[in-house]
Formats: structure tokens, C-alpha cells, sequence
């Protein structure tokens, strides 16, 4: 199995300690992408191409308009095949986690085990 994004629905869930909030979606979304606050007050699939400064991961799918929970810090099981203590990284792909930064490096947190992502976000590259 490679490294990746958990795409089952059902087995995106935060674990205990995880700080959760409720976000209003801008775009169609899947459980388990990562997602970052626009300015429009909407959260839309991360996409690295451009600087980010928020970061949290849906725990539910949803579309534009819909009210989801995110976990913007802490645990959250939604991975495959991770490394532990591995960096996790936005993508340039919308929403993908990837072990390498984007164009512009948004670090997400980093595998706490193979199917757990604990959220911790930070910008790295703002150019």
C-alpha cells in the first residue's frame, strides 16, 4: 500500500484530544481531505499552490454550504501507510496530504502512526 488519504468515509474520525470545530464548506469536499479557511469565511480543499496559513481536516464530506466538523488540531484518523513521526504536507493536488511540500510549503503536522495525522499546522514558505 502507498501513502495517502484515507477515502473511506466511515474511518475519518478524530481521536481523543482532538480540538474540533464547525466549518461552513466553500466547495465540494471528501472526509478526511484537508481543508483551509478562505477569505470568504468558507473552508475549501488546501491547495499549496498559494501560501496557506489555516489548516484542518473535514471530518465529514459535504458541499458548498454544508456545516462540517474539522479537526484543527490534534488527532484525527484519516492516512494510509504513513511514517511515524513524519512530516505531512499540503499538496499542489486539492485537499491530498503528501510526505513532500507543495509549491509553497504548508506542513499540516505529521504522522503520530501509519493511519493517524495529528494536526498541527504551520506555513513554512509564505513567498
Amino acid at each position: 500500500m502507498a501513502f495517502g488519504r484515507d477515502t473511506t468515509a466511515a474511518n475519518i474520525k478524530p481521536l481523543e484530544g482532538a480540538i474540533v470545530r464547525r466549518g461552513t464548506l466553500g466547495a465540494t469536499t471528501e472526509a478526511g481531505e484537508l481543508v483551509t479557511l478562505q477569505s470568504d469565511g468558507f473552508w475549501d480543499p488546501t491547495n499549496t499552490t498559494a501560501a496557506q496559513l489555516t489548516l484542518a481536516v473535514a471530518v465529514q464530506g459535504g458541499i458548498a454550504g454544508d456545516v462540517v466538523d474539522l479537526v484543527v488540531f490534534g488527532p484525527v484518523k484519516c492516512l494510509i501507510d504513513a511514517t511515524p513521526a513524519g512530516l505531512i504536507y499540503g499538496s499542489n493536488t486539492a485537499g491530498e496530504p503528501a510526505t513532500t511540500a507543495g509549491s509553497k510549503s504548508t506542513i499540516a503536522g505529521y504522522a503520530e502512526s501509519a493511519t493517524v495525522l495529528f494536526v498541527q499546522p504551520r506555513a513554512v514558505d509564505l513567498t
